[in-house]
């Protein structure tokens, strides 16, 4: 899939001045084959970025096209498709469902998309350091563990392009890379890219570009 941002500003960010190598305002073109970092400082607009690219926030100017289409030229059923079978993302605000385990909390997604089986679910789990927390509840969970099991949700569907907004930020280094290595791994086995914002470290990633707002 070919992704293009044509002249793209946010509208609450309408009256910032942006620098030289900002996207924002310029012609920039994604391909889901590669991947990307996505880099700022506080409140320049990542999270908007990739709420824009995801479909789920239409408050720019300028226009986004997806293999020379616009959004807003996509049917319901079509966004759907697009969301279930070649976009995966996950937001800053990951959303578990609280009161259910972690374990139940991937098995929704998973019985969705048959991604993974049994065994290859727990073995992620396990990957990440989650085993012994499988059947605690999600409220109780710490913010870096709900961060992994995020990740690891994201994961858990057919993709060509995984966007991860800020998905590091309450882990410590070595969750950090072990977290990049399933996130790299799972894309080679899926011959599908990402795109992953940050404040500013690269952690190690293997990123074709890196984007700045």
């Amino acid at each position: 899939m070919r992704i293009e941002f044509n002249n793209v500003i946010p509208t609450p960010l309408n009256d910032q001045t942006y620098f030289t190598e900002s996207a924002w305002g310029k012609k920039i073109e994604l391909n889901t084959d590669k991947t990307y970092l996505l880099t700022s400082e506080s409140g320049k607009g990542k999270s908007s970025f990739i709420s824009f690219l995801y479909g789920s926030r239409t408050d720019y100017t300028g226009e986004i096209k997806l293999n020379g289409k616009r959004w807003e030229e996509y049917s319901l059923n079509e966004r759907s498709e697009l969301r279930s079978k070649t976009l995966s993302y996950l937001p800053q605000d990951i959303l578990l469902f609280p009161q259910l385990t972690l374990l139940e909390n991937l098995i929704i997604k998973n019985n969705l998309t048959h991604s993974k089986s049994e065994q290859e679910l727990k073995q992620h789990i396990d990957t990440l350091g989650l085993s012994s927390q499988i059947n605690q509840k999600a409220a109780t969970l710490s913010k870096g563990q709900q961060q992994r099991v995020g990740i690891l949700r994201a994961l858990l569907q057919p993709f060509e392009f995984v966007l991860l907004d800020e998905p590091f930020s309450h882990l410590d280094l070595t969750n950090i890379e072990i977290a990049i290595e399933l996130i790299e791994d799972v894309c080679s086995q899926n011959k599908a890219g990402y795109l992953i914002s940050t404040l500013g470290p690269k952690h190690g990633l293997t990123v074709s570009d890196t984007i700045y707002l």
